[in-house]
């Protein structure tokens, strides 16, 4: 069991009644997979604890046309959202176990979407509008790929970022891993330490990246992003 009763009994109390109606997915499989059964106890405890939540879950190979729409590959366990009241929810993606700190990102996701509460300051969400429209006028993606770890509590900072970033955004995608997970990324992106965020700015076949270390407040990491999207779609 992961969550005690004082937990269930904060998370209601953060969360509140939930207008939205909301579903958790699981990508997940029984063999192969060191945390998939963990992660499912997890979420399935928190189900438990919120009325209007629903987990569904997915095998990759047996459920092909949702996974290709949240582009699940063969790293897993993976955690999405969908909802009616979002259309941008599948660009919104945690590869590996949301534990300790990263437990925080998790709740957080489930208050943007079921309840529409973004800790974003106005201005902020005014940015992302316009570097979205950017975006979109030059058929372009912005990948927020964020490395974090379970005992990094500066991580979940980055993470809910992302997160409301790409939650309000037709064209900008957060892929959240749990690095010691999948210790390929580390090495793909040099992970020296967390949180990392990379900026990987696809246009057709051109890929630009750049990155950042550490935790930045909400402004201050959209402004770095809204000036790399400028500064290379000129």
């Amino acid at each position: 069991m992961f969550l005690r009763d004082e937990d269930r009994a904060e998370i209601k109390k953060q969360l509140g009644e939930m207008k939205n109606d909301m579903e958790l997915l699981l990508f997940s499989q029984k063999i192969g997979c060191e945390y998939c059964s963990e992660t499912e106890q997890l979420l399935k405890e928190l189900v438990d604890t919120l009325p209007n939540l629903k987990l569904v879950i997915y095998n990759p190979v047996l459920d092909e046309d949702v996974s290709k729409k949240y582009n699940i590959g063969k790293e897993l366990p993976v955690i999405g959202v969908r909802s009616q009241s979002n259309p941008y929810t599948s660009n919104v993606k945690f590869l590996g176990i949301p534990a300790a700190y990263e437990f925080t990102w998790l709740l957080s996701l489930i208050n943007m979407v079921a309840n529409d509460r973004y800790p974003l300051q106005e201005s902020t969400a005014n940015s992302i509008k316009e570097m979205d429209r950017i975006l979109d006028n030059n058929s372009a993606v912005l990948e927020l790929w964020v490395f974090v770890t379970p005992t990094c509590p500066y991580c979940p900072i980055m993470s809910i970022n992302s997160t409301a970033v790409a939650l309000l955004s037709k064209n900008v995608r957060a892929i959240l891993v749990e690095v010691s997970e999948f210790p390929e990324f580390a090495q793909r992106y040099s992970i020296m330490g967390v949180p990392k965020t990379v900026f990987k700015l696809i246009k057709q076949d051109k890929v630009v990246e750049a990155s950042v270390e550490g935790a930045l407040p909400e402004n201050k990491f959209v402004d770095k992003l809204v000036s790399f999207v400028q500064q290379n779609l000129k």
